[in-house]
């Protein structure tokens, strides 16, 4: 029986995947078989059991969260992926991840051209693999400040999550009353390892010297200040959803079916009946749980009819559910790429994900959430419309955590292998890019730091070109780019309600990070975590 095998020591990422891998290849052997047992990998619709209880669309990181908790409490489910195994060796090696990016597994995504950037096109990577976004992401994973989720409706609040965050995870510095000590994924704090990089340590010390403490544990009781990062890491490789969730999963009717996309939602008389694949319709028994992300379960819900009814209509697609907040109030994070200096000497490249330190700066009100984020970069990290920049250097990278600027995800055509009309709407709303100009200048005052003496040659970007207010707003339209964290195009109370169910339409619910009613001020994959954790028992619950 081909099934996801656990594995120990050094390099025990590696192992699981060669472990996935095997099993893909033996998907043969495993549709043969009898009775499953763990994750049985399907190659074709061909080897689909007779029923199932559960479809879920899309194995990433909340579709894998689902297939651990649903199977272990005996459900018959079937994940239906469109990639297959992520068997680029980059994917376990973290510092490898930015050649992830435009790979094989990765959708390869775009932006419509966003006037407030200057008209660029902005790549929108998203992960087409097994373990989907986790499997090509920066491994990031860090909850962030309680006042985020607060925003948003009751019984997704902070309060209500954190008993799921504890669950989903093991963390390096063990179980208390904020982490959690025994779950399937493992949370690496570089604080506790030694190989970090100097130019971090540097970074540390010169937001110290400006006035910011150092904070022990992001995810702790104190989740501002300077710090070190927290990572999806286990031994020094990728620990992402499927090698957590799927890997430690155990005995289960769990079929994964790989390589295969959803066409399409199969809706009646206000019922999804199951999902449409080419030259198949697949029924559950039960639900169906939407698990695509952002930018595709928007699509596949306007597709099958579900979304803005004028707009469907346009496209000659059967309205279903007249619901305009299908594929609205898209949010994303920004970066900038960035604020860049010239190094006295070689910069030792991480071990990690190349930004060991990260500075969450706290808010000028106590108690919430930060506008801002700085990470130190031990690499050169600038956009080809700010220039070039050769090493040796280091880049201060400021971040957007509360943007106001809203965009969408709309259809292209009624062709259901069309990739959407993704519009971020980047910097539309002013305050954005004066928010932006503002945590520039902090990041400058870091970096000219005495801290930093021993390796700043020269400050390259913005350098002189941050004289004056005309200025100062060209260089963050040709530095920003995205941060890859899109969120709430179903969102909780206006396309799902409070069970994650599609507003209209039964046996059908949406969970991923579509769904979050805004950003957390963080990085999504912990919160997208959380989410699904929760979500998986209110599915059980009924």
């Amino acid at each position: 029986m081909a099934r996801f095998e656990c594995s120990s020591g050094h390099g025990e990422g590696l192992k699981r995947r060669q472990a996935l891998a095997l099993g893909l290849a033996m998907s043969g052997v495993a549709a043969s078989a009898g009775a499953a047992s763990g994750v049985r990998i399907l190659a074709s619709s061909e080897q689909l059991r007779p029923s199932y209880d559960t479809v879920v669309v899309g194995a990433g990181s909340a579709g894998c969260v689902l297939a651990h908790r649903l199977g272990r409490a005996g459900r018959r489910v079937l994940v239906i992926e469109a990639g297959g195994r992520a068997n680029l060796p980059a994917v376990a090696d973290p510092p490898q991840w930015p050649t992830l990016s435009g790979s094989a597994l990765d959708w390869r995504y775009a932006t419509v051209p966003q006037p407030g950037l200057d008209g660029r096109i902005v790549p929108y990577p998203r992960g087409k693999a097994v373990g989907g976004s986790s499997v090509i992401n920066a491994l990031a994973y860090q909850a962030g400040h309680p006042a985020a989720y607060d925003r948003w409706p009751p019984g997704w609040r902070h309060a209500d999550l954190l008993p799921y965050f504890k669950r989903a995870e093991t963390f390096s510095g063990g179980g208390n009353a904020w982490r959690g000590g025994d779950g399937p994924l493992h949370v690496l704090s570089l604080a506790d390892v030694r190989d970090r990089t100097p130019v971090a340590s540097a970074f540390i010390a010169a937001a110290e010297e400006r006035g910011f403490a150092m904070t022990p544990d992001l995810g702790g009781a104190v989740t501002t200040g300077v710090a070190w990062n927290q990572l999806s890491v286990r031994r020094h490789a990728r620990d992402d959803a499927a090698t957590a969730f799927l890997d430690s999963l155990g005995d289960a009717n769990v079929d994964l079916l790989v390589d295969a996309q959803v066409l399409g939602l199969v809706i009646e008389r206000g019922r999804c009946l199951g999902v449409r694949l080419a030259g198949q319709i697949v029924q559950p028994e039960g639900e169906v749980l939407l698990c695509a992300g952002a930018i595709d379960s928007p699509r596949l819900l306007m597709i099958s009819g579900v979304g803005p009814a004028d707009a469907l209509r346009s496209l000659g697609i059967a309205v279903a559910v007249d619901m305009p907040d299908v594929g609205a109030n898209l949010e994303d994070h920004l970066l900038l790429a960035g604020v860049a200096f010239r190094a006295r000497r070689e910069v030792q490249r991480s071990h990690y994900n190349h930004a060991d330190a990260l500075l969450y700066v706290p808010h000028a009100k106590a108690g919430e959430s930060p506008d801002h984020l700085i990470m130190c970069l031990s690499l050169p990290f600038v956009q080809p419309a700010v220039g070039a920049l050769p090493p040796p250097a280091y880049t201060l990278v400021p971040c957007l955590m509360r943007p106001l600027s809203r965009g969408s995800v709309r259809l292209a055509s009624a062709d259901p292998m069309a990739p959407a009309l993704i519009d971020p709407n980047y910097l539309s709303d002013p305050s954005d890019l004066e928010s932006l100009v503002a945590a520039v200048t902090l990041a400058r005052e870091i970096g000219a730091a005495s801290a930093f003496a021993d390796w700043r040659a020269e400050e390259v970007y913005p350098g002189r070109n941050w004289q004056d207010t005309a200025a100062r707003h060209d260089f963050v339209r040709r530095a920003a780019r995205s941060f890859h964290h899109p969120v709430g195009t179903c969102r909780i109370g206006a396309v799902v309600d409070a069970a994650l169910r599609v507003q209209g339409v039964t046996g059908l619910r949406v969970i991923d990070a579509s769904v979050l009613p805004g950003l957390p001020a963080a990085m999504i994959n912990a919160a997208v975590t959380a989410v699904a954790e929760r979500a998986s028992d209110i599915v059980l619950g009924g």
